[in-house]
């Protein structure tokens, strides 16, 4: 995995919707990093927890896809995993990042509060490089 590959996945997978903590590495050859986040969303309502994409420097799919599996479903809302475009970031000095203004394929990923959800929900999944890396994510939602 390049450089580039594990910058673009650092900055990618932080989620979003009042979150805390570290962002996500996910390191090539096997390697493997654990994050743990905490997010907060209104009851019914939902909530983006990142995107990632695996794309060459001329902003196409990379011929390895990441992959993303659920480990632990939540107890009071529902994880929705999604194959579609969007805006991934990537640093000045990466040579991908002029795909920053350009939607390329990925992974988004959302959190989906029951309307009748109170207290706190805990979920996990996994996040597998095309190159062998895996983020292994803990998520706490604070449900408003």
């Amino acid at each position: 995995m390049s450089l580039a590959r594990i910058a673009l996945l650092a900055a990618a997978l932080g989620l979003s919707a009042c979150n805390t903590g570290p962002r996500a590495y996910v390191y090539a050859g096997g390697s493997q990093a654990s994050v743990q986040k905490t997010i907060s969303v209104p009851r019914g309502a939902t909530a983006s927890l990142g995107f990632g994409a695996s794309i060459n420097p001329d902003c196409t799919r990379s011929d390895v896809p990441d992959r993303v599996t659920l480990t632990q479903a939540p107890s009071q809302g529902r994880v929705e995993i999604r194959h579609e475009a969007g805006y991934a970031y990537f640093r000045p000095a990466n040579p991908r990042s002029r795909c920053n203004t350009t939607r390329v394929p990925g992974t988004k990923m959302f959190y989906h509060a029951s309307p009748n959800a109170s207290g706190t929900d805990t979920f996990s999944y996994d996040w597998y490089s095309g190159t062998g890396g895996v983020a292994h994510f803990t998520v706490t939602v604070n449900i408003l």
